[in-house]
């Protein structure tokens, strides 16, 4: 039998895992590839001390895991929501009673989490012994891509074991297809707006114009070529998306994504991409960024090294250049919402 781990609250008020969007979409891909749900569920540990939620994760872990059998396969999501100093070694005992364990990853919180000033040494501590120990031992592991793979084997994984997604899925429930596009449309940017991890919204040039969605923004600081249009639900968000290209880009700076969140772009697969290209958008991407390899390969974007070149860099794009952007973007988007990165990606590792 092949599982999901699916972890939940006893006592879910909805506020901690609701609207995960890219979680959710792994559950339906999995499902819809035979992958049955393996129940994981909690107390809210949150509520309780240190040693108390660790036992109560344990034990509930060990309750999941007590119904796997010779021969099943198991994916977990990374990192676990309800992760315990004790996960590794439960890991390690179904493993020996012939459970193929893999994990997909969401984020190396080492590379960004564990940086922030702001986290406990407790939980940075947590963090490094998560992943050095738990993805060490795994059967199979998906990686963004070939960069975040190489720094997971140079953490002592075994590069036959690592699979590189290339990128994210994005599930679009009665999607409707834009037809107006030009190069001239204003840039959007999705996602969380705050100061903290979109600093640089405060600090663009002049031009070229930008959409905004999300949460966070602080209007009062609004650019004169800004227009903010509030916050959506996932599913509903890319039919109210408008522009020419979709914008991944993190930090306080303009110039270069600069700070924690804008450095974290050089390993991970920022999920917005998908959410644009999944939508039908050309993407802008910052050149030292992870994603600038697949968007220059796939021909479904343009790089940049400043946004302060990107009024340049749109308009040395001729129209046929610029339709053809959009008619790869739209090529990637349709495999994106039909699930097809993630679903390849499982067949290379479970073979």
């Amino acid at each position: 039998m092949k599982y999901y781990l699916k972890e939940k609250f006893l006592k879910d008020s909805g506020a901690r895992n609701a609207g995960n969007k890219a979680r959710n979409d792994v559950e339906e891909i999995v499902k819809q590839e035979g992958f049955s749900p393996l129940l994981l569920t909690v107390e809210d540990w949150y509520k309780m001390s240190t040693i108390k939620a660790q036992q109560h994760k344990a034990k509930a872990l060990s309750q999941a895991f007590s119904r796997l059998k010779s021969g099943d396969q198991l994916l977990i999501q990374f990192p676990m929501l309800h992760h315990s100093f004790f996960t590794t070694r439960l890991v390690r005992k179904i493993q020996r009673s012939g459970v193929k364990v893999y994990f997909i990853i969401h984020d190396l919180e080492a590379l960004r989490y564990a940086n922030l000033d702001t986290v406990p040494l407790k939980h940075k501590i947590r963090v490094h012994l998560q992943e050095s120990s738990l993805l060490k031992i795994a059967d199979g592991v998906i990686a963004h891509n070939p960069i975040m793979k190489s720094v997971l084997v140079k953490k002592g994984i075994a590069e036959d074991r690592v699979i590189s997604l290339g990128i994210f899925d994005y599930l679009i429930p009665n999607f409707q297809e834009k037809t107006t596009q030009t190069k001239d449309q204003p840039i959007i940017v999705a996602g969380n707006l705050a100061q903290e991890k979109a600093g640089y919204l405060y600090a663009l040039p002049e031009t070229p114009i930008y959409n905004l969605y999300g949460v966070g923004f602080d209007e009062s600081r609004a650019l004169e070529n800004e227009a903010y249009f509030g916050s959506f639900l996932p599913d509903e968000l890319p039919a109210a998306l408008e522009g020419g290209f979709g914008l991944v880009w993190d930090g306080d700076s303009a110039e270069t994504c600069s700070g924690v969140f804008g450095d974290y772009l050089r390993y991970n697969n920022s999920h917005k991409a998908s959410l644009y290209l999944a939508s039908g958008f050309p993407l802008v991407v910052w050149k030292q960024s992870a994603l600038s390899h697949f968007v220059l390969e796939k021909n479904c974007g343009i790089a940049v090294e400043s946004l302060h070149d990107l009024k340049n860099t749109i308009e040395n794009l001729s129209d046929a250049d610029y339709q053809e952007l959009v008619a790869n973007a739209k090529r990637i988007g349709k495999k994106i919402r039909d699930g097809f990165y993630l679903t390849s990606a499982l067949k290379q590792l479970t073979k």
